[in-house]
């Protein structure tokens, strides 16, 4: 599965404009990173503040790096669902229809006929008992070479995001049913439920997916470039922000790379 991108080839450029009259402009900030040799493992986890149980997942995940699992080894994404709004008693300010959307896809992929919450899918696997297994199966996953090779670049200008991403896969089935995804994370969010399961319950989130972009076609050529933008939200935190770039296999549903570029 993933050769372990190590993933930064990060490059920070803040450049003020200048007018001709000496006055300065809007600056623009740009970013780039490039997979690696190992492949990454993507760990997707569909949770919502009501949900009783999805604390445990959410303080699980930050935990990771315990146990030598982190940026060098996978690519997380909280995905809130909003399906469990309107029977908790909660409504998850993060929750979002397009995020179930991908929880069902993902199921589908998956031969499954139901979603839940927190549910864990490892590039492309549901998986259960997840304490016990992921943390193998993102080693098994580091050792095999990469089927796909991610670059991505980011650039800032005012309020927009441009995003370039340059996929390079191989393999004739890859080639064929591979699609790319782009999400937006963001680290340090801090939100209290005053309703639901975990009423009184303080969350402080990370990996926290606000955009989720795609599944944009390759080219069966095995190269391509896709270019999009995205306006900021006035929420966001800018330091906290991530770029985050997969490609998948929508025939067997696995992962074959993925990206996390920092926008900071």
């Amino acid at each position: 599965m993933h050769q372990i991108t190590k993933w930064l080839g990060l490059i920070l450029l803040s450049v003020g404009l200048v007018a001709c009259d000496g006055k300065e402009v809007e600056s623009q900030t740009s970013w780039q990173a490039k997979s690696g040799a190992r492949q990454m493992a993507l760990i997707e986890l569909f949770t919502s503040e009501g949900c009783g149980l999805c604390p445990a997942a959410d303080a699980w995940m930050k935990q990771l790096p315990e146990q030598g699992l982190d940026g060098n080894n996978l690519v997380t994404l909280g995905f809130h669902i909003d399906y469990l709004n309107d029977r908790k008693g909660w409504v998850d300010p993060f929750g979002k229809t397009r995020f179930a959307d991908r929880q069902r896809q993902l199921s589908q992929l998956n031969l499954l006929q139901s979603i839940f919450t927190p549910e864990f899918v490892v590039s492309g696997e549901v998986v259960h008992a997840w304490k016990k297994n992921i943390p193998a199966m993102v080693n098994k996953l580091n050792e095999i070479s990469p089927e796909a090779n991610i670059s991505l670049q980011a650039n800032k200008v005012d309020n927009i995001l441009h995003m370039t991403a340059q996929v390079a896969v191989s393999g004739k089935d890859n080639r064929v049913f591979s699609k790319l995804y782009l999400a937006i994370t963001e680290d340090n969010l801090i939100s209290r439920a005053e309703g639901g399961d975990n009423a009184g319950h303080t969350f402080h989130h990370q990996d926290l997916v606000r955009e989720w972009l795609g599944p944009f076609d390759l080219d069966t050529s095995g190269e391509t470039e896709i270019t999009q933008q995205i306006t900021f939200d006035p929420e966001w935190k800018t330091p906290d922000l991530s770029l985050v770039a997969i490609v998948q296999n929508l025939d067997d549903s696995f992962v074959l790379q993925a990206l996390n570029l920092p926008l900071y």
